[in-house]
């Protein structure tokens, strides 16, 4: 009887032990994350070092690394893994956890991974790679992570999870629309245009003219940013991007104080003549309209070429964030249609007002000079902030930060050149 209650209570305490370790175990499953990251991209360093940190307040928190500069398994699971979450992932870093998937890091997104791993902590989610498999399903997303998309008929799903790139497009547009390169061209074609007494020229080879050239900016800006998604986020990226930018502020900002002595980025004083010459030639002689149309684009397409290093600096930049703030797929789209839109609307507006009034006034050289001030002080704050702070552009308010030291700095040297400057000067 005795050896009965022996073996009973042993069979009961085994019993015990081992629902007590399936609760146990069933409250520290792992959190599995996919961590995609690349060497010498400061985003990928950034995340490492938060979801070190992480690990350490979640014990139960394994993290998966994953680099891809070297290896083309990883590579090749990386873009398993964003097909079966439904992106095309082209940068890293990459962060793929239960049924959510981010690209790029920010403080918001800091924010959603942390609170990710807090939800899946407490309720069981998907191992990334079983996903993939097709072994288990996604759990619910937590709202939170899914108030910053937004879908959008014949284009996608756009991310909205940070303002700043949007404000940053719109005002980094807006300065690179006023530049008095292709301000200068526009206007010297509309002045002689206006001779021709004829409307219908004035819109046939104006409307062409933006066209055709803004055709060639949109190509030579996407050029860009698929350069920079293809490289990745590179330290070195980032250092040639600010080096550039510091660079073309330097010299506009050189060229208010002293206007086109030495370097400047403007169309030479050689090549005006002939681009004189030809508007000359397109708006005195007789044409059929296909032949007017025909010279008008090869006329456009010459001198986007000859204003390029003139218009170059900002597009650069621009691409250059939005390369280390992750921004790809659906949410680029949006934001370059913003960009070519708000950079056109100044010449749409000189076009208008020469079309309906058929008046023209050529662009000063005073003009030239504060559009030149403008946009170096924000090619300078810009360069400043990419390489030392990076985090500013990546909030509205540290957006508004950057670009009102810029417009600060236009006019304290506004006021250096007004006023200063004249005091020691040699009467």
């Amino acid at each position: 009887m005795n050896n009965r209650l022996k073996v009973s209570g042993l069979v009961l305490t085994l019993i015990l032990l081992s629902l007590f370790s399936l609760s146990v175990g069933a409250t520290n499953d792992e959190t599995v994350i996919y961590f995609f990251k690349m060497e010498g991209c400061p985003r990928c360093a950034e995340e490492e070092d938060f979801l070190e940190k992480l690990q350490n307040r979640h014990p139960s928190l394994e993290v998966e690394k994953k680099e891809i500069r070297d290896s083309e398994e990883n590579l090749k699971l990386l873009k398993e893994m964003g097909e079966e979450y439904g992106q095309e992932i082209r940068t890293v870093p990459a962060t793929f956890i239960g049924g959510d998937v981010w690209v790029g890091f920010t403080k918001k997104i800091e924010n959603q991974i942390e609170e990710k791993v807090k939800y899946c902590t407490e309720n069981r989610c998907v191992n990334p790679m079983l996903k993939l498999k097709g072994e288990a399903a996604a759990p619910e997303t937590p709202t939170s992570t899914k108030e910053e998309t937004i879908n959008l008929p014949f284009v996608g799903t756009v991310d909205l999870s940070s303002m700043s790139a949007f404000m940053s497009t719109a005002l980094i547009a807006f300065v690179d629309g006023f530049n008095p390169c292709s301000l200068w061209v526009l206007t010297f074609l509309l002045g002689l245009l206006i001779y021709t007494k004829s409307r219908k020229k004035i819109v046939i080879v104006g409307l062409t003219f933006l066209a055709v050239t803004a055709s060639a900016y949109g190509l030579f800006i996407l050029g860009l940013f698929s350069a920079f998604q293809y490289i990745g986020q590179l330290l070195w990226i980032r250092v040639l991007v600010a080096v550039i930018a510091f660079s073309f502020g330097l010299v506009n900002i050189k060229d208010y104080f002293w206007f086109k002595e030495g370097i400047s980025f403007t169309i030479p004083e050689s090549v005006k003549p002939k681009i004189a010459d030809k508007f000359r030639n397109l708006t005195q002689k007789s044409h059929s309209l296909p032949a007017l149309v025909g010279a008008t684009v090869l006329m456009a397409l010459g001198i986007t070429l000859a204003e390029l290093p003139c218009t170059a600096g900002f597009p650069v930049v621009w691409t250059g964030i939005l390369n280390t703030q992750g921004v790809s797929g659906a949410t680029f789209g949006i934001l370059f249609l913003i960009y070519m839109v708000i950079y056109l609307l100044d010449e749409l507006l000189v076009f208008g007002t020469v079309s309906i009034t058929l008046q023209s006034s050529k662009l000063q050289e005073e003009h030239g000079r504060a559009l030149k001030l403008v946009g170096g002080t924000l090619m300078l704050t810009l360069a400043v902030s990419f390489l030392f702070a990076p985090e500013l552009m990546n909030s509205l308010m540290g957006t508004l930060i950057v670009f009102g030291a810029a417009l600060s700095g236009s006019l304290l040297l506004v006021l250096i050149r007004k006023k200063v400057l004249p005091m020691f000067e040699v009467k």
